[in-house]
């Protein structure tokens, strides 16, 4: 049976959950507190673990709880992992909603892989359920493993800092939470076992063809094989990226906020730049880029522009992802959108 209330566990498993408390509030308390949430809700072992434990202590946060399940039909046993979805959440009275989207299909309307459009279909659909239960966030179950992957896979592909530290626990932007972010996977796996609650396994998670499940299968296994205690550094490089994120975010915004109108919103002026650190000329550019739209600017084309505007090289441009656009004019770096 599924516990309801804390004094139904272990000292250890409790202790997990109020952990896990501690560090949702300590995210995003005043966010989310009072208002629903929706569970992104697959049926593997993060995700019912998540369940058991925010419904453990979602009295104590003052929220109520909601699932969402997205069948991506892209197995001949998604169906059973769907029904296995519907049972759990019946067992602890959590009302989910269940809809059955052909991914195949989007990958090929969208021009995109099948991991894409199955992640754009998964956020949309609990946007579309947040919106409609006026929740305050869309709380997906990504723990500490999952973060050690992330930060491995920004590394290869070349992710500055502080976005070297990996994905948010709660942002803001999205209205998506991630209260098992500093959970390593393993103690979920306690939890569930000492519970005796059973969760669906999903075979392609182990499908090679997959950058991500090969940092799994792979990369992440080798770190830990030299630093077994490597979960722990990934979880202080998060800690350490979010305080210089906070940091350089404050600075960013100091200066930015008396440019961001009119003719001059897409465009860094080189008095504001003359005045600023290196690190932070670099932020500014991240920023601009960002807010233009869709696609993240790596690092080496940050730094070829401030290298550009230092020598003067006036006309230059530069090309960030989604077609966007920075150029060295003569008063400053003029940025624009990529084609709509």
């Amino acid at each position: 049976m599924i516990p309801v209330h804390l004094g139904q566990l272990s000292p250890w498993a409790a202790h997990l959950c109020l952990r896990v408390e501690t560090f949702l509030r300590s995210q995003a308390g005043e966010a989310v507190q009072g208002k629903p949430l929706v569970l992104a809700l697959s049926g593997g072992l993060d995700s019912t673990a998540m369940l058991v434990i925010l419904g453990l202590v979602a009295k104590r946060l003052d929220v109520t709880l909601s699932a969402v399940h997205l069948d991506h039909g892209l197995r001949p046993e998604s169906g059973q992992d769907a029904l296995a979805v519907q049972a759990l959440c019946e067992a602890v009275n959590v009302p989910c909603r269940i809809q059955a989207r052909d991914v195949a299909a989007l990958a090929g309307l969208w021009a995109t892989g099948i991991e894409d459009a199955g992640r754009r279909a998964r956020y949309a659909l609990l946007e579309e359920a947040r919106q409609a239960a006026g929740a305050g966030a869309v709380v997906t179950a990504h723990q500490l493993d999952e973060l050690a992957e992330d930060v491995l896979m920004r590394l290869t592909r070349g992710a500055g800092w502080p976005a070297l530290g990996g994905m948010r626990a709660w942002d803001a932007q999205r209205a998506v939470l991630r209260p098992l972010l500093l959970t390593p996977k393993v103690h979920l796996r306690r939890l569930l076992e000492e519970c005796a609650i059973p969760w669906r396994e999903d075979p392609s998670n182990a499908e090679p063809a997959y950058f991500r499940n090969r940092v799994r299968g792979a990369m992440l296994p080798l770190f830990l094989r030299e630093n077994p205690d490597f979960l722990h550094t990934v979880a202080e490089l998060w800690r350490q990226a979010r305080t210089d994120e906070k940091h350089w975010d404050d600075k960013v915004l100091a200066i930015t906020r008396g440019l961001d109108q009119g003719d001059v919103r897409n465009f860094l002026p080189n008095a504001v730049l003359r005045a600023a650190s290196p690190a932070l000329r670099l932020r500014l550019y991240k920023r601009y880029v960002e807010q233009l739209g869709p696609g993240q600017p790596l690092a080496d084309a940050l730094h070829g522009l401030d290298e550009a505007w230092q020598e003067g090289r006036l006309g230059k441009r530069f090309q960030f992802p989604g077609g966007k656009e920075a150029e060295v004019a003569s008063g400053g770096v003029a940025f624009r959108p990529g084609p709509r």
